[in-house]
């Protein structure tokens, strides 16, 4: 079980393989759904790392908060009740009824640089939930 979980809605698959990757880089224990094994009860899997996970980013997108987004903003609510969420935006959006009042990272200018600021902002609050 990894310590965090990222929550995100599958069209912004290519970008959150690059957070995915740089938080990797950083030494963080990620889990998200791409790493589903073959023959495994896929809702299961996702509830128990979700259930386990010391800390749950949240990606905002146009995607994620939208009708489709319905799955994003479940594993979010649970997060939230569980106060392991952080949530950062992908896009520029508002955040979905019930989360606009947590604090969350602006990654939409981040190009995937570890010595970004505000990649060292999600460090630091990630760290944060790790550390409880």
């Amino acid at each position: 079980m990894s310590e965090i979980f990222v929550s995100y809605k599958h069209e912004d698959e290519t970008r959150v393989v690059r957070l995915v990757k740089s938080l990797e880089g950083a030494g963080l224990s990620v889990w998200w759904d791409r790493t589903l094994p073959g023959g495994e009860n896929w809702r299961t899997q996702i509830q128990n790392e979700l259930d386990g996970a010391k800390c749950v980013i949240v990606v905002w997108t146009r995607e994620s908060i939208g009708p489709a987004g319905d799955f994003v903003r479940d594993e979010a609510g649970r997060a939230k009740r569980r106060g392991v969420l952080v949530p950062v935006f992908l896009d520029k959006v508002n955040p979905p009824l019930g989360f606009g009042e947590i604090q969350a990272i602006d990654l939409t200018r981040w190009k995937g640089s570890a010595r970004d600021p505000f990649f060292k902002d999600l460090l630091a609050a990630v760290t944060a939930k790790l550390e409880g």
